[in-house]
């Protein structure tokens, strides 16, 4: 848990020093430099085994669905 905390201050530092650097500079530069930044820190997160909210949600979403269907089958077989 502890590394997810470690990850979590780091998004939270990094997204704090975004936010000041483009108070302060061109925009559509600093829209390069953020896609840029979130593209490399994508991969390095996926390479620690972490995932996007987005997919987060997606296989939540599946995780639900299939419970469902085995209680389903399960509530089938006891009859």
């Amino acid at each position: 848990m502890a590394t997810k905390d470690s990850f979590d201050a780091f998004l939270s530092i990094i997204k704090d020093k975004i936010g000041e650097f483009s108070e302060h500079t061109d925009q559509s530069h600093i829209q390069v430099f953020q896609d840029e930044l979130r593209a490399k820190f994508d991969d390095l997160a996926k390479s620690q085994g972490y995932v996007s909210n987005k997919e987060y949600e997606a296989l939540r979403i599946l995780a639900t669905r299939l419970e469902k269907r085995i209680t389903k089958l399960e509530e089938l077989i006891k009859k």
